[in-house]
């Protein structure tokens, strides 16, 4: 997040608020390499929960980090249709990559232009909102 503008980790902890499409962590995987990720059951189960916290909080931009939390939100579709691109108003939603290690997406480089573009759109909106 320092490329898209925010001083320091800290910053960035104080002026954003991190939701999970899950509650419960779904654990790891057989090789112990990483994480499962959320079975859609469990993401349906907690869907109540998310929707009732970006109602309270009424964000004024959403980070939708990977294809997971991009399709929850903005249906399913490429990254490459997604990330470097804004959808919406109130919120504003900016579709990034799963920062995983597993995922080779950012080796091509013109996906790696995507992202450099989508974290000049979240460094706008953070100059906007949080001088």
């Amino acid at each position: 997040m320092l490329r898209a503008g925010f001083r320091d980790p800290e910053e960035f902890r104080r002026l954003t608020y991190i939701a999970a499409l899950m509650r419960c962590f779904p654990g790891r995987n057989r090789l112990d390499t990483g994480d499962l990720p959320p079975p859609p059951k469990g993401i349906a189960n907690c869907a109540h929960w998310l929707d009732a916290e970006l109602k309270l909080l009424n964000p004024r931009v959403m980070i939708l980090v990977g294809q997971m939390a991009i399709s929850r939100f903005l249906g399913p579709a490429p990254l490459e249709e997604r990330v470097g691109k804004a959808f919406g108003k109130r919120p504003m939603m900016i579709p990034l990559p799963h920062p995983s290690g597993q995922s080779r997406w950012l080796n091509a480089p013109a996906n790696r232009e995507r992202l450099a573009t989508a974290l000049a759109l979240i460094a706008e909106q953070r100059s906007e909102f949080a001088p």
